[in-house]
């Protein structure tokens, strides 16, 4: 019923301000390798202070500092221990105030690749060559900057296939003043739709934990935001604690897009707290995707979906041979001539890790034809056909 720190004897003691971390198997070895984001090189002889419009202490934001951190690559040696990585592998050569991060295949070679949010600097694209090495294409595949060609402030991060085009869209959480981004892959490469989806909603919240999903089964993914202010703003909602925002939550809309669904945050009512983090599962086991939320100097709150459902679902616990989920693999479900893409993934959102299930909803769909997994060393299974409603657990090999 104890804990030990064994950090230093891992291999991973890393000193930087770290965020947050994921867990993927980048050299499809078989074993998880650990991708560390940080945030600005501190020490507390550089730290600052800073005041707000009234000149009260108030948040620093990274760029005073002027510190910008390199993220931290381990990869497992497969005998419980990791080696720091980063500087053969080439992640040293970038650095930015990383807050969030994602894994996952981004121009379709079958390979991992990194995505991490950096607050006021460019997002790094780590595209993985297959050789233990890493290649920083994000502005060249149009997903550093908005737009705009900004720089925003990232911090929450997800990536589904929203289009349902087989490939993996990216959206980002980001401070008051600047809309939430969704960037469309299209071939490897991205395109800002965040104004024509309906992101405009987002401008005057501060968003953190974030997630794309299906939360009332119509088989559009819709969109929560965990929101909480950083800076003092002029005319707070609540005196006491002037940093507390409502959460939002959108409904997809067919064809493409968010409506904003009022009250703010999903709730009969809404709630007002500074919230960060956000982890995402069937936590009743009821068929449908609940929220736990984090709220700073404040209760955290699980959100039971009770929302009215639109439709059937399934969901599926992928595994390797030996037992443990399958990090990495895509699934894919086919029906009535459609496919639709998910994978499995604990590691998104904001400093948080979520329910490794992958769930689909189905609207009227009562019946899968078949499910194509395609495992992290590039093999592909099938299986199926499956009846709706019900969580299945699939297993390499079998």
């Amino acid at each position: 019923g104890t804990f030990s720190e064994q950090a230093r004897a891992w291999g991973i003691a890393d000193v930087g301000l770290s965020t947050h971390a994921a867990f993927f198997d980048y050299d499809r070895d078989g074993d998880l390798d650990l991708y560390v984001v940080n945030y600005v090189r501190w020490s507390p002889e550089g730290e600052l202070r800073c005041f707000g419009p009234h000149g009260e202490p108030d948040y620093c934001s990274p760029e005073p500092y002027k510190a910008p951190a390199s993220d931290v690559l381990y990869r497992n040696e497969g005998d419980g221990t990791f080696t720091d990585v980063s500087e053969a592998a080439g992640i040293r050569q970038a650095s930015g105030n990383g807050l969030g991060v994602v894994c996952a295949d981004f121009n379709g070679d079958g390979r991992p690749d990194v995505v991490a949010a950096n607050d006021l600097q460019a997002n790094q694209l780590w595209i993985n060559r297959g050789d233990g090495t890493f290649s920083e294409q994000a502005l060249e595949r149009a997903v550093a900057f908005n737009a705009e060609g900004m720089a925003e402030s990232g911090m929450g991060i997800d990536a589904r296939d929203v289009d349902d085009d087989g490939d993996w869209d990216l959206f980002m959480s980001h401070f008051e003043g600047q809309t939430n981004t969704l960037y469309l892959n299209d071939g490897g490469f991205f395109v800002d739709v965040s104004d024509r989806w309906g992101m405009e909603a987002s401008r005057p919240s501060t968003g953190f934990g974030t997630a794309l999903l299906d939360f009332d089964h119509d088989g559009i993914r819709d969109l929560y935001v965990a929101n909480g202010r950083v800076s003092l703003p002029k005319n707070p909602v609540r005196k006491g604690d002037p940093y507390v925002e409502a959460n939002q939550l959108f409904a997809g809309i067919p064809g493409g897009g968010f409506r904003e669904i009022t009250p703010r945050g999903g709730t009969r009512r809404a709630w007002h707290h500074s919230s960060r983090g956000a982890a995402f599962g069937d936590f009743d086991n009821d068929g449908d995707l609940d929220i736990f939320v984090n709220n700073r100097d404040g209760p955290a709150y699980v959100l039971e979906n009770v929302a009215v459902k639109r439709g059937h679902w399934i969901g599926f616990r992928v595994r390797e041979r030996d037992g443990t989920d399958a990090i990495g693999a895509r699934v894919e479900i086919r029906f009535k001539g459609r496919r639709r893409f998910d994978e499995v993934r604990r590691a998104y959102s904001y400093c948080s890790s979520n329910d490794p299930r992958v769930h689909f909803g189905l609207g009227a769909v009562r019946r899968i034809d078949r499910v194509v997994v395609r495992w992290i060393d590039g093999t592909e299974e099938t299986f199926g056909p499956f009846d709706a409603d019900r969580y299945r657990t699939i297993r390499r090999g079998r």
